[in-house]
Parts: structure tokens; sequence; C-alpha cells
């Protein structure tokens, strides 16, 4: 690695993980809560999202980790629905489906078509890595639910089981995960071209 590309990732490093604590912090910036009820529609995944594409597998899972941290220590202390409480305090769901977001970003842009980053096809990669990254942290959310509240469903979801957690999950989350999947498609080709210009 030579000393720019050195300097560029630690500054990148750094910016997006101040990005993603600020989000986190700030009213309706990271989390656009609509009702108080049930988990916010976040817009962090855009930061790990970025730090794949920029950053590769080791930086995206990295700042994927430091969000699920974020998460992990939001939902002891600053939780404001009682889902977060529950789910977000087991530091499985809290911390592993934010990694894969970073790595899945990573691996659809740097590992497809490797030669195109700056052109019309790397911006559909771009688009293309966002929509799988933020469709992976609300499935492994959901899938990690089920494996550790299938035999306490109804804590979860009133009148739930086992066998029908998992489609209840999914379609209590439709709307976060087509919000946060059209967030992501749209914005990370807008902001991944911008600081790509600065990768050297």
């Amino acid at each position: 690695m030579t000393r720019k590309s050195s300097a560029y990732t630690i500054a990148i490093t750094g910016i997006l993980a101040a990005m993603i604590i600020m989000q986190a912090y700030i009213p309706m910036v990271g989390y656009i809560r609509i009702t108080p009820l049930w988990p916010a529609i976040s817009t962090i995944h855009l930061t790990v999202i970025l730090a794949g594409i920029l950053l590769g597998v080791r930086g995206g899972a990295g700042l994927g980790a430091f969000w699920g941290c974020v998460s992990l220590i939001k939902a002891y202390t600053d939780a404001t629905d009682p889902v977060t409480i529950l789910l977000f305090r087991n530091p499985l769901i809290a911390i592993l489906p934010r990694i894969m977001v970073g790595v899945v970003a990573a691996l659809i842009f740097n590992h497809i078509a490797k030669k195109h980053q700056k052109d019309v096809l790397g911006t559909i990669k771009m688009s293309l890595a966002g929509v799988c990254g933020a469709l992976t942290n609300t499935s492994l959310v959901i899938a990690l639910t089920w494996v550790f509240f299938a035999n306490n469903a109804n804590a979860v979801v009133k009148g739930a089981d086992g066998s029908n957690l998992g489609w209840l999950l999914i379609g209590a989350l439709a709307i976060n995960a087509i919000a946060e999947a059209l967030l992501a498609g749209i914005l990370v080709p807008i902001l991944g071209q911008a600081l790509l210009r600065f990768k050297r």
C-alpha cells in the first residue's frame, strides 16, 4: 500500500466512522422514526455501503462492525421503542447484519467487472451494491430474530409463533426494507462517485 492510498484509507475511515456516530445520535438523521412502536428507517447503512465500495471488504466489514457496536450501545442506553430493546441488545442481531452490509457491498462493487468503477457500469454497480447491502441488513435481522425468538415469538409480535414469526416480520418490516433499499440505490451512486474521484 502506498503512502497516498494509506492516507486515503485512514482519512475515509475516520470520516465515515464520525458520520456513523453523528447519524446514530442526531435525531432524525441516522434513524427516521415513523412510529414510536417500531424500529426507525435507517440511513446509516448508506455510510457502511460506501465504506465497502471505497475501502473494500475489510473496510466495509470494519465500519459495519462499528455501526453494530453503536447499535448495541444505543439499545442499552438510548432505545426508544420496545422492539429495539428486545432485538438489538442481542450482540449477534445488532452486529452481524451490519458487518455483512459492508461485505456484500464491497464484493458486488469491487469483484464484479473490476475495471469498471467510474463509468456508467460503475454507477450501476454502486446502485446494485446499495440495494443489496440494504436488503442484507433487513434479511439478516429477520433471520436472526427468528433463530433467537422462535420459541418466544409472542414477545416480538403479538400473536406470533415459531411457524409464522419470520413471515410476520417480513410483512412488518417491508416498509423499512423498501425505503432503505430505494434510498441506497439512489444515493449511494451519487455519493460514491463523488468520493471515488479522490481515490488514487
